[in-house]
Parts: C-alpha cells; sequence; structure tokens
C-alpha cells in the first residue's frame, strides 16, 4: 500500500513539474487552438449544408475527434472546403498529438531512465576495475 502511495506521489510531483514547463503550455495553446479554429472554419463550411440541426457544437464534436484521431465518422464534409479543413485537422492533430505523447512520456520516464543510466554507468566502472585488478595479478 505504501509502495503504491509512493508511486502516485512520484508520478503527480512528475506531472506538476511537466505542468510547469513552458514547452506544455505552448503544445496545450497550440493544440487547442488548432481545435477551436477548425471548429469555426467547419461550422462555417458545413453549416449551410449539414442536415439543419448542425451546431457549433458539432462542428467542435468533430474537430476534436479528428485531432486526436478518434474519429467517429458521424459526419462527412459535403463541400470541398470542409474536406480541406479536415485534411488539415488530421494532419496536423497526428503532429499535434504525438508531440504531447512523446513529451508527457518523456517527463514522466526521464527520472527513471537517468537512475538506471547511474547505475548502469556504476556497474560498468566496477567491473573495469575488476579487469584491471585480475590483469595486473
Amino acid at each position: 500500500m505504501a509502495i503504491k502511495n509512493l508511486r502516485a506521489l512520484k508520478i503527480k510531483s512528475r506531472l506538476f513539474l511537466l505542468i510547469k514547463q513552458p514547452f506544455f503550455w505552448m503544445l496545450s495553446l497550440l493544440g487547442n487552438s488548432i481545435i477551436l479554429v477548425g471548429a469555426i472554419l467547419l461550422y462555417k463550411f458545413e453549416s449551410q449544408i449539414q442536415t439543419p440541426d448542425f451546431s457549433f457544437l458539432d462542428a467542435l464534436l468533430w474537430s476534436v475527434g479528428i485531432v486526436t484521431t478518434v474519429g467517429y465518422g458521424n459526419f462527412i464534409a459535403i463541400t470541398t472546403a470542409g474536406k480541406i479543413v479536415l485534411l488539415f485537422l488530421m494532419f496536423s492533430g497526428t503532429v499535434f498529438v504525438w508531440a504531447y505523447m512523446g513529451f508527457l512520456v518523456t517527463g514522466l520516464i526521464s527520472p527513471e531512465l537517468a537512475t538506471l543510466t547511474a547505475e548502469v554507468d556504476q556497474v560498468e566502472k566496477e567491473l573495469r576495475d575488476i579487469i584491471k585488478d585480475t590483469r595486473k595479478k
């Protein structure tokens, strides 16, 4: 139980360190801006042609689904401009999501990796010392 609490505390502290990073805020602002602009453009281009109850919330849902690569497929772009917006959202969403996940995973794993690297370096040093001692004899 104490080990679980310690792990949770470590993860929590690492997440707080990540949130303090300017890169986190830049990625968050950029990603959310892409979603919002995509939703606005989709609503502008598709609201006249889609079903009568097509709302901005539907366009926002569509934009989030495309950017996060979930893409439920509940809407199909009809206009050429709408299709171009969706392509832009797909490409930028892929880059955004992978960059965001890479940032988060690196922040969570890098302290453990640094510890393991230090331990491996120490073992290598000890092995070199042992080899030196055996060669001297």
